[in-house]
């Protein structure tokens, strides 16, 4: 989890200013909200990336053939895939809420 949040935090420290540049490019609410708030949008990216970083995970847990199967990783993989599935709905709500209201 420490390595996905490390390279979900890399994603949003390159895609934020990349949206703000392409935002403020012409007049709109994107501008404002990338101007009033890019820390929350950078926050709201790295929840969404680090919630389908988690889910691969997840997917991989529970396909894995590496070892063959163990009885846990059934159960691990889908608490991983239900964990970032609620981590990516948290950070698509914040983006929501940040650049559409």
């Amino acid at each position: 989890m420490i390595k996905f949040s490390g390279v979900a935090a890399l994603v949003a420290c390159v895609l934020t200013p990349i949206g703000y540049l392409l935002a403020t490019r012409q007049a709109g609410p994107f501008q404002n909200a990338f101007q009033d708030h890019w820390e929350i949008v950078a926050a709201g990216l790295v929840l969404v990336v680090l919630g389908l970083l988690e889910m691969a995970n997840g997917l991989g847990l529970c396909f894995i053939v590496d070892g063959a199967f163990e009885e846990s990783n059934l159960a691990r993989g889908a608490g991983s895939l239900v964990v970032g599935l609620a981590i990516g709905v948290l950070g698509a709500a914040v983006l929501y809420n940040v650049l559409f209201n």
